[in-house]
């Protein structure tokens, strides 16, 4: 890795709910407004933890867009203990609004997700899969 890279990396403790933890990771930005995109990956898989999931997420997530983008969290996951319709409500409790999703690998329209694939090729190579992805704004 590049030694400026190296640099700028930072490790924070973040305990889903802790309003302490959200307050030290959203320094982290540096001027503390919150962070632009949120990647989450496989963490979906406890019922009891996809409310305070998101309630982090709105707590280190910035409040406003800017004039290139809105502030996004993205989820990607493989479905066991939870189901969609418990992550969407969670969500939507939390003022997240569902723009576009991958299912299983199938992506009904040419949104923001499929933009992340280039080319047939790449998106035939994950259809059918246990892979899914959600793109929520607020």
């Amino acid at each position: 890795m590049e030694p400026n890279l190296l640099s700028r990396i930072m490790v924070r403790k973040l305990f889903w709910g802790n309003e302490d933890d959200m307050k030290a990771v959203r320094e982290l930005h540096g001027n503390g407004v919150g962070f632009d995109c949120i990647i989450g990956t496989d963490v979906t898989y406890n019922p009891d933890a996809i409310l305070p999931l998101f309630k982090t997420a709105r707590g280190v997530i910035s409040e406003k867009a800017n004039e290139d983008s809105v502030p996004a969290l993205i989820l990607c996951y493989i479905q066991r203990r939870v189901d969609e319709d418990s992550i969407l409500s969670n969500a939507t409790s939390q003022g997240f609004r569902l723009v576009d999703k991958w299912i299983n690998g199938v992506h009904e329209s040419n949104g923001t997700i499929s933009s992340w694939f280039s080319g047939n090729d790449v998106c035939s190579a994950f259809r059918h899969t246990v892979l899914s992805v959600l793109y929520f704004e607020l």
